[in-house]
């Protein structure tokens, strides 16, 4: 009976991922950053894992690479792909099984590729009608695509292949939006219909941060920086679909998601990254504008800026919900985030460690992002473990992580402040000290790899250990500061008197590890 009990709950849990699958692509907002645009040169494509309303736990963990075994099949629930004899090593986020396992959000793998994927978007019923989306679980979706991409793909364009090739055979079950880069090309794919897909190769100059909507208006169909299915323009103008620019040119937009079919909830997000990054061009906000997915910004962008985007709630606006009390608002930095990351492609350096994806395994607001190279061969036990049933787990990294998050959000004035600050200290100081890691792994992977594997695997495990050893002190002394200042009445009161003072008696929380660091 209890195993038959624990079966029913697992299959329960499964139906209610099965449908936050679309609330968890309802929220994701990516972040791009060409080598020429960012501080130390560097590609970075960025992502929040957003699952309201569920509590998602995320793993950190290493598939190894499997040589010469043929007669492989990659499969995830109903979907199927024959593998090729040899796949590659990379390292993944992906969800706790008892959530359904798979969905690796992030992926870095052996060759030096980054992929990360999904954010979702929407099209119109009636392009959506003229080639439905495949159900069943056997076609293309979120829960495969990085995972598949990363095993089998050593450049970003073999990825944007594999996943039209796929999509050709298989069918698209959903509307999402895909970045990959290696040293050489970043790119762009949004999937639309059950078949129709197009993707883009991305400026290095340029930036973008998007919410939940497609951002390709057109494109030139012979140029060598697109890709797109054979009926991307065909299926629609045999259908009377076809919206047109005005100079002849399909609108790639307005054919699929349909003319001027944009939303607060996602394009203020969008908005928002150019007040971010490039201020003096984003304008005042218009819910009908359609905002440029590419742009340079105003000056170079760093990790940290990136970061900061991740965590960005419309600050110094209208419509930030700590300022302004507009808790209808749907932010970037998202308290229902299951974790974020900002994959870091270098072209210098040799491809088993040419990426590093500087990973956060809770919402980023108050928590941390730690550096994973694509060379380790291992991470923190805590980090890795995955139990059987979904619940609250402290033995899970994640679970520690968003647990502190969740005391820091419900007051982050006197709770918050203070874990933000220390974790934004931790990641300036990490951000800087990094490099040097780096130039010493390299030394050591030009004089022996494994060496240089274990080097980089124990230098990761260590500080995972030690971010979640900070993230465990923080929450008990935070929950001992919260049971000290629970009380309705926060200002000094006179017994002589017997009137209220003016003057605030709580200070706010400050982590004894803050005056340690310092």
């Amino acid at each position: 009976m209890k195993k038959q009990l624990r079966n029913m709950i697992l299959a329960a849990t499964a139906a209610v991922m099965a449908l936050s699958s679309v609330s968890t692509a309802f929220a994701c907002t990516g972040v791009y950053v060409g080598k020429q645009a960012s501080e130390d040169g560097t590609t970075i494509i960025a992502r929040s894992v957003d699952t309201h309303p569920l509590a998602s736990p995320c793993l950190t963990v290493v598939v190894d690479r499997v040589e010469n075994e043929p007669g492989r099949v990659f499969q995830l629930g109903n979907f199927t792909w024959d593998l090729p004899d040899t796949t590659y090593k990379y390292t993944s986020t992906p969800f706790a099984t008892n959530l359904g396992g798979g969905y690796s959000s992030a992926c870095a793998n052996e060759k030096g590729l980054a992929i990360t994927g999904t954010v979702t978007a929407y099209i119109s019923s009636e392009i959506s009608a003229m080639d439905p989306p495949v159900r069943g679980g056997t076609a293309l979706s979120e829960f495969v695509i990085p995972e598949l991409v990363a095993m089998q793909c050593a450049t970003a364009r073999e990825g944007v292949e594999l996943l039209g090739k796929v999509i050709a055979e298989k069918g698209n079950s959903e509307q999402n939006i895909i970045m990959l880069a290696d040293k050489d090309e970043a790119w762009y794919m949004e999937t639309y219909t059950g078949h129709q897909w197009c993707a883009v190769k991305m400026p290095e100059d340029c930036v973008a941060v998007f919410g939940n909507e497609f951002m390709i208006t057109a494109i030139d169909p012979d140029s060598p920086d697109v890709m797109y299915s054979e009926g991307l323009f065909t299926m629609p103008e045999e259908a009377g679909l076809a919206q047109y620019l005005e100079d002849g040119s399909m609108d790639i937009f307005s054919t699929y998601s349909g003319k001027g079919r944009l939303a607060n909830y996602a394009n203020r997000r969008t908005w928002y990254g150019h007040v971010l990054l490039a201020p003096e061009t984003a304008g005042e906000y218009g819910t009908y504008t359609k905002y440029d997915l590419f742009y340079e910004p105003a000056k170079k962008v760093s990790l940290i800026d990136v970061f900061e985007v991740l965590r960005a709630r419309f600050e110094g606006t209208q419509w930030n919900p700590e300022d302004t009390g507009r808790l209808d608002q749907r932010v970037i930095g998202t308290e229902t985030q299951a974790e974020s990351h900002a994959l870091q492609v270098y072209s210098d350096l040799p491809e088993e460690m040419r990426v590093v994806t500087w990973n956060c395994v809770a919402n980023s607001e108050h928590s941390v992002y730690l550096p994973i190279s694509n060379l380790i061969t291992d991470t923190a036990e805590a980090y890795k473990y995955d139990p059987e049933e979904y619940g609250y787990d402290p033995g899970m990294a994640a679970i520690c992580f968003k647990r502190l998050c969740a005391l820091s959000e419900q007051d982050r004035t006197y709770y918050g402040a203070g874990v933000r600050a220390y974790w934004h200290a931790m990641e300036e100081e990490l951000v800087a000290s990094y490099p040097e890691v780096l130039a010493e792994l390299q030394t050591k992977y030009a004089a022996d790899p494994e060496e240089a594997k274990a080097y980089i695997t124990d230098y990761t495990v260590n500080l995972q250990n030690k971010a979640l050893e900070d993230a465990n002190t923080m929450y008990d002394e935070l929950t001992w500061y919260m049971i000290q200042n629970t009380d309705t009445l926060h200002y000094s009161f006179s017994y002589g008197r017997l009137t209220m003072s003016d003057t605030l008696t709580q200070k706010p929380f400050v982590p004894s590890l803050a005056a340690v660091e310092e």
